[in-house]
């Protein structure tokens, strides 16, 4: 039996909204399911969108497949990095493939602030991989 390869698309990216920076250091904790909470000296604002990143992970049916996230990555911005980690998932390490060969996966981070960090729009990209168990 041939079976169709195993396909990750996005469907969301993974976006923190706004954080203000104060003068401690703290994390904003996006969970799978898109839910903010903070620790340190930083606030969270709600202008900018917030989002996990999302993903559609098709292929055979009644599959189970592997799930690896990356450790962490680096955002650069205007004036400096922060350092997203901590990444997970719904489903977390492994995933099932329903009937029809599909399966929603969603992805969520901890964000790193410094103290004092600088203000701007951060970017980067990471990578998520998917296997048939």
């Amino acid at each position: 039996k041939v079976d169709p390869v195993i396909t990750l698309t996005k469907t969301a990216n993974l976006n923190f909204g706004d954080v203000f920076a104060g003068a401690s250091a703290g994390h904003v904790i996006l969970s799978p399911k898109g839910t903010r909470t903070t620790t340190g000296g930083l606030l969270l604002g709600t202008l900018s969108p917030v989002s996990a990143a999302g993903f559609s992970v098709n292929g055979a049916a009644n599959c189970t497949y592997a799930i690896v996230l990356p450790a962490s990555i680096i955002l650069t911005g205007p004036a400096g990095t922060m350092v997203v980690s901590t990444f997970t998932s719904t489903p977390a390490a492994a995933g099932l493939l329903g009937m029809t060969g599909q399966q929603q996966l969603d992805v969520g981070a901890t964000l790193n602030v410094a103290a004092n960090q600088a203000d701007g729009d951060y970017s980067g990209t990471f990578a998520v991989t998917v296997a048939y168990n």
